[in-house]
């Protein structure tokens, strides 16, 4: 069940991702910043999952490496930013 697996990583990720996001708006303000902001992220995150074999171990069916990951992480920010966005949670 790949899928599932992949679920459980995106929903496990979620305040994770949450916070992430929520500090590289503080760490880097303004519009027009979001390659920087997404850099920032998933440098921490790389940093994080390659420092350790827990998620590997956890959700070995889902990916071995950081960059089999990164692409459903990268959408899954990029679907909360344009939420918070759409709700205003980011003061423009």
């Amino acid at each position: 069940m790949k899928f599932i697996s992949i679920a459980r990583l995106l929903l496990s990720l979620l305040p994770v991702l949450i916070e992430a996001i929520k500090a590289a708006e503080e760490a880097i303000p303004g519009e027009g910043k979001g390659e920087a902001k997404l850099a920032l992220i998933r440098t921490i995150l790389e940093l994080a999952y390659t420092s350790t074999n827990d998620v590997a171990d956890k959700f070995d069916d889902v990916a071995n490496k950081f960059d089999d990951v990164w692409p459903m992480i990268q959408k899954t920010i990029g679907s909360i930013v344009a939420t918070f966005n759409k709700l205003g949670v980011f003061k423009k």
